[in-house]
């Protein structure tokens, strides 16, 4: 009875991988044919797996989000790191950002505010707005930090046009309080950028003083709540608001509107998907609210201390080779500078990720198709908007 069990589930599963892998071919091909002419196939291919693995609905959520994160890292490997013929490579992939940064052009005063610009990527894309002209106003929970952060950008950049304001995104106060100090430094109307950057992720579970569990709130309710409050202070003819996301969102299609009060137990990378799925179908939803651009998008698979509570990339010999093929800070940086500095980017509302535009699945909220007003209508109340 047990080798009639072992060998059916191995047929199953070999079945349910040749099903995969055609589906995935076909939907790459679709994906390529549609994309510009520069677009590699290999990135539509990428979308596609992320795409089909949406569709696993029988796979828990954290098996989802690993084997999506296991096939990014594959990807990487070998597109990104030039082990073959045609991929690139880091150097090449670090060349894109100084080309973007260095072609662009501005004649008036631009004002960014970026949360979590201390560290990490939020870092890369302060020295890049800094290098194209920008003043660059850092949200950070750590004043020390921030200010060490600072000095090292202004010495790296000969700008002096940055600054650091204190937010805690776990306290809608904090919040509050550093909107109200951004409009004292900026004048209405006068603010080109505002970048959600700072994020958390599978990290003990903890409730907030406001009652959310600490993912849900600094990855998505508090910058929505940044985001509400500031929209009056951007530019309406050339502010963007962007939002960072996660290709986890593809291992999310259930979206239920108490689950940011929940709490967990040895998996967090479910309401870490979650949070980073709301931002990513809510995009939509806000940019019909605003002349404001509006993006969300996914930096790639990145070395950073966002991955310091996942216990795989810490074991000692996985680390170092994860230090090799994971993208480094400055790399994750491009796509959304790209979003920040690129005149030609339209088509507000949408998910970029590898420096292209990509497909957000249907998802279904509170047991209803693609009910995203219901996702907005509640993410205000608990923001008390």
């Amino acid at each position: 009875m047990l080798l009639l069990l072992s060998s059916f589930s191995i047929a199953l599963l070999f079945y349910l991988s040749i099903q995969s892998i055609i589906q995935v071919n076909e939907l790459s091909s679709q994906l390529h044919a549609s994309s510009a002419p520069s677009v590699r196939k290999s990135d539509c291919r990428l979308e596609a797996i992320n795409i089909v693995c949406n569709r696993w609905t029988w796979a828990p959520v954290f098996i989802r989000v690993y084997l999506i994160g296991i096939f990014e890292t594959i990807y990487i490997a070998l597109c990104k790191r030039g082990l073959l013929k045609h991929s690139l490579s880091q150097q090449l992939n670090e060349q894109q950002v100084d080309t973007l940064v260095q072609s662009y052009e501005s004649t008036t005063p631009q004002t960014a505010v970026i949360t979590g610009g201390d560290s990490g990527i939020g870092l890369e894309i302060c020295k890049g707005l800094l290098e194209a002209g920008f003043h660059v106003i850092i949200g950070t929970r750590s004043m020390e930090s921030g200010q060490r952060a600072a000095d090292s950008l202004t010495k790296q950049t000969g700008s002096d046009k940055v600054s650091c304001v204190e937010l805690d995104l776990t306290l809608f106060k904090s919040v509050k309080k550093f909107a109200a100090e951004i409009k004292k430094k900026v004048p209405q109307n006068q603010l080109q950028l505002l970048i959600n950057n700072a994020g958390v992720m599978n990290i003990p579970c903890e409730l907030t003083k406001d009652g959310y569990e600490t993912q849900c709130q600094t990855n998505f309710l508090s910058p929505v709540l940044l985001t509400q409050l500031l929209l009056p202070w951007l530019d309406t003819k050339s502010g963007r608001v962007l939002f960072a996301s996660s290709s986890t969102l593809y291992a999310i299609h259930n979206l239920d509107t108490t689950f940011s009060t929940c709490s967990y137990g040895w998996d967090g990378l479910e309401h870490y998907a979650y949070s980073k799925a709301c931002i990513a179908h809510m995009v939509a939803r806000l940019a019909k609210s605003t002349r404001v651009k509006i993006y969300a998008y996914h930096p790639g698979t990145v070395r950073t201390k966002l991955f310091a509570h996942t216990t795989v990339f810490n074991i000692p010999f996985v680390s170092k080779m994860f230090d090799f093929i994971m993208l480094t800070p400055k790399e994750g940086s491009l796509t959304p500078l790209q979003l920040c500095l690129r005149k030609d980017v339209d088509d507000s509302g949408t998910y970029w990720a590898n420096g292209r535009m990509q497909t957000v699945p249907d998802v279904v909220v509170n047991g209803k198709k693609n009910d995203i007003d219901a996702l907005w209508n509640d993410t205000l109340s608990k923001c008390k908007i």
